[in-house]
């Protein structure tokens, strides 16, 4: 009988346990800082585009710098400058009065040093075209890569992580 009782004993004490881990359990709050863009599937392309295009040239600027080729790498960083931005905003307005502010302000940031970029490959100086190139990547570049889009209701998300560089810069 003592047996019996023991095993009950067990059972019932793994079973309250058991309950309170899954129930009880500490949980860890994470703020989502993100921003939410709702995008229609054409203006979710021309992002995703606007990103591939800028990766594209971060490795035809590399590519080109490690060849020699400066026209190349010229030619790379000045298309993914303000010029980039003037040919997209011509052809999806729409999508530039939904994006928020600060949204905004990281690509033409991102654009800007594309263009400054370009400048620095005129020098010829590896140093510096690497050095410039580096501060581009570890900046908002990287911001603009930090997105995920997600299918909700029939609409499309676009979750932007702004605030990441605020604590590195």
């Amino acid at each position: 009988m003592n047996r019996n009782w023991m095993r009950a004993f067990l059972f019932f004490y793994f079973f309250v346990f058991s309950a309170c881990f899954f129930v009880c359990k500490p949980k860890t709050k994470i703020e989502d800082r993100r921003v939410v863009i709702f995008l229609t599937k054409e203006e979710r392309e021309l992002v995703l585009r606007e990103m591939r295009e800028l990766l594209r040239s971060v490795h035809m600027i590399i590519y080109g710098i490690s060849m020699g080729d400066y026209d190349l790498a010229y030619l790379y960083a000045k298309s993914s400058g303000m010029e980039m931005v003037n040919k997209l905003s011509a052809v999806e307005k729409t999508l530039l009065l939904k994006l928020p502010g600060d949204f905004k302000k990281l690509g033409f940031e991102t654009h800007k040093q594309f263009d400054e970029l370009a400048e620095v490959i005129k020098s010829r100086e590896n140093q510096k075209i690497m050095n410039n190139l580096a501060n581009l990547l570890s900046g908002v570049f990287l911001a603009m890569i930090l997105t995920a889009f997600k299918l909700k209701n029939r609409k499309l998300k676009f979750f932007v992580l702004l605030d990441f560089f605020e604590k590195n810069d």
